[in-house]
């Protein structure tokens, strides 16, 4: 995020009001939508404050949006006219885009339009292009439509009462549907209906801004499958709901420091969390690890003979989640690998095919006939009646991460993804792989199709090779919807000029070998690419010392949902082989996966961090998550030890690839599947030290 008050436009990176435009597709409502840093509603600055605040060459992190005409930095106002009236523009927590029955209550496609139109609210594209946060509760629960050119809301009346007061009735209440609207519920495995379960099922769904859902992306969360699903959670055909689990946690529990402090006042939404992981840093606050498996379950009883004596039993709960063995694996896509030094670029999705902006470039992984193994890390859990932790093998997705990092605000952090976008480019006379829309001939907007069950999906489909070839899209029936760019423009001239700037090309893939992606992966490529950002980043902080450098790492989101019944628990020998001395020679500890592609060409240069290898066994990625914890903060394990005799390895890589985007101003990822099956580090996100686990409001 932007700093709160900067002076260097060029050290400016996402504001407040751009997190709320493209973040807040995802995280809907409150927060940072409603006060700025110093506590002060956001509403409350008026643009004449601000101007004189930018005039003396300040730059507010909450206020600021980025002029693409002018590339400066100007006042952004938190209020909006509304058919002659000057309104509060921030946007709450949501109430009706998660509990309107209207929305939810009418089916997929009702309730996916829902989300559509929320997204579009949010972005200005229902509104004469003005973010229209204050109205996205309003058009997600589709409580009405807007008027594009006054932003006047024509209310549903039948909603009403002939008072004006929203009827209660149309209010919904604990709900699946409430839940999937942010997190998944509508998802479908074979997403077009066309009797194939392929990585283009995941990829459609996850680039259409109607359906896109990060659960699914980071974690392959897929809790309302159909029935007969191989994907299925027991406790999900067994009638447990959302809620169930997620119950609210009664405030007094919380603490006497935690506003409110009553367990009577409802409804409550302080729901239950459990210890998924610490990628997930929300589930590190006062409520971490208030759900756990024994709320309903004693794990002692049930296991009781299953490991043997008692005394093993012991051992095994004391260190192995529950969700370790009874997740087992997961049976369709999620996201293995982002390569966010080679971002894939997002069109408009019209003939104009014009760039809107970056999206990420990711590899999915999968295998929905067979599964494909959770990987495995080393996690603190959290006792949320002590505050005592312990550390557990826990089910995770290891996501490799491949970026750039620069020294240009004194420490190494992620380039900026517009210098991304000035460095890299797309020549349609070059190969690459990109993704088209087809359009509807009336409109020339993007078309959709109804998939047989009346829900209206975008027609997607991936293209390999030079798009100057695609007859489609030269000849107007589709346009670009995602796109890898195919040149390092080292002149800054907007042209490839063979001979000066390079070609990005498909060398490799996450499983060795090429797949029609292009990637920066040799010296060549990768010191052009360095050299060029170090020209951009200079020219825009006016520094004269910038330094550049290729980052490899990963993300460990933990994984929870899913849980299979007991007969397909994983067994003794799926962890410890065929020891008898508790070692973990076992395929699940040391099979090995690629976290990203090859980049043996520039190993052991200055300009190439290598945080974690490139394709480390499950027990090595379990042991550095650990490590990596400790030095962030997290208690060291009292006594523990962890086995590294690892036997002998077996490695698992997929074979898939289809590439994906997705809608800039929808957010989501674009995809490339691949192969690949674990993971290790979970070092991108920042994560709290356990001290302030138990921070209350004040």
């Amino acid at each position: 995020m932007a700093p709160e008050v900067e002076t260097n436009p060029g050290l400016v990176d996402l504001t407040t009001p751009e997190y709320a435009g493209k973040c807040g597709m995802c995280h809907p409502g409150g927060g940072p939508m409603e006060k700025d840093r110093q506590d002060n509603f956001l509403y409350e600055k008026s643009l004449s404050e601000l101007q004189s605040e930018f005039d003396a060459g300040k730059i507010l992190g909450d206020y600021a949006v980025l002029d693409k005409s002018t590339g400066k930095f100007v006042p952004f106002e938190w209020t909006l006219n509304v058919n002659g009236k000057k309104i509060n523009n921030t946007e709450a927590p949501t109430c009706f885009y998660c509990h309107s029955k209207k929305a939810l209550e009418s089916g997929i496609e009702t309730a996916a339009t829902g989300t559509l139109m929320y997204r579009m609210t949010l972005t200005g594209k229902v509104f004469g292009g003005k973010k229209y946060f204050a109205a996205a509760d309003t058009a997600g629960g589709l409580l009405g439509t807007i008027d594009s050119s006054t932003g006047e809301v024509n209310y549903d009346t039948s909603l009403f009462d002939s008072d004006g007061n929203f009827l209660g009735s149309n209010i919904l209440g604990k709900s699946d549907n409430a839940c999937g609207h942010c997190h998944g519920v509508f998802q479908s495995e074979d997403f077009d209906k066309d009797g194939k379960i392929t990585p283009l099922d995941f990829v459609k769904a996850a680039k259409d801004p109607k359906f896109m859902h990060p659960d699914g992306m980071k974690e392959a969360f897929v809790w309302q499958f159909s029935e007969g699903s191989k994907n299925y959670d027991v406790h999900k055909k067994n009638g447990v709901g959302c809620v169930d689990c997620h119950s609210s946690v009664p405030h007094e529990y919380i603490g006497s420091g935690y506003f409110p402090s009553s367990n009577t006042l409802t409804p409550s939404h302080d729901f239950a969390k459990g210890n998924s992981g610490p990628a997930f840093g929300v589930m590190w606050s006062q409520l971490a690890g208030s759900l756990t498996c024994t709320k309903c379950h004693n794990a002692k009883t049930i296991h009781d003979g299953v490991f043997g004596p008692s005394s093993y039993t012991d051992v095994h709960l004391e260190k192995v989640a529950c969700t370790t063995c009874h997740i087992v694996k997961k049976y369709f896509y999620r996201v293995k690998f982002i390569d966010w030094t080679l971002p894939m670029f997002a069109f408009d999705g019209t003939t104009n095919n014009k760039v809107v902006g970056l999206d990420k470039h990711g590899y999915l992984y999968g295998d929905p006939a067979n599964g494909k193994s959770i990987d495995i890390a080393l996690f603190p859990e959290r006792d949320f009646k002590t505050g005592k932790v312990k550390w557990k093998y826990k089910p995770a997705n290891a996501m490799g991460i491949l970026m750039f990092e620069d020294n240009s605000s004194g420490e190494f952090k992620p380039v900026f993804a517009r210098y991304l976008s000035k460095a890299f480019k797309l020549d349609w006379n070059l190969p690459t792989k990109y993704l088209k829309v087809e359009l509807d001939p009336n409109t020339g907007m993007p078309k959709r199709i109804d998939r047989g069950d009346g829900v209206k999906i975008l027609n997607i489909k991936p293209g390999k090779g030079k798009i100057a070839e695609d007859s489609d899209i030269t000849g107007g029936t589709w346009a670009l919807w995602r796109a890898v760019p195919n040149y390092i423009d080292v002149n800054l001239n907007g042209q490839y000029d063979e001979g000066v700037d390079v070609q990005i090309t498909d060398d490799t893939g996450l499983s060795g070998s090429p797949d029609g992606d292009p990637e920066i992966n040799t010296k060549v490529e990768v010191e052009a690419a360095i050299n060029t950002l170090k020209k951009i980043i200079s020219s825009a902080t006016g520094k004269s010392d910038v330094e550049v450098k290729v980052v490899a790492t990963a993300d460990a989101f933990g994984m929870s949902h899913n849980i299979k019944y007991a007969s397909e628990a994983l067994d003794c020998a799926d962890c410890h082989g065929g020891s008898r001395d508790g070692v973990l020679t076992g395929p699940i500890f040391t099979q090995k996966t690629p976290l990203y592609f090859d980049l043996s060409e520039i190993e052991g240069q200055p300009y190439f961090d290598k945080k974690v290898d490139r394709a480390p066994t499950e027990l090595e990625y379990a042991n550095l998550v650990q490590e990596e914890l400790v030095k962030a903060g997290y208690p060291s394990p009292e006594g523990e030890t962890t086995t590294t005799e690892t036997g002998q390895t077996t490695s698992q890589e997929g074979t898939t690839s289809e590439t994906s985007g997705g809608d800039d101003d929808s957010g989501g990822c674009s995809m490339a599947a691949s192969g690949g099956s674990t993971g290790l580090l979970s070092f991108l996100i920042a994560i709290s030290p356990l001290a302030l686990l138990r921070r209350k409001r004040s």
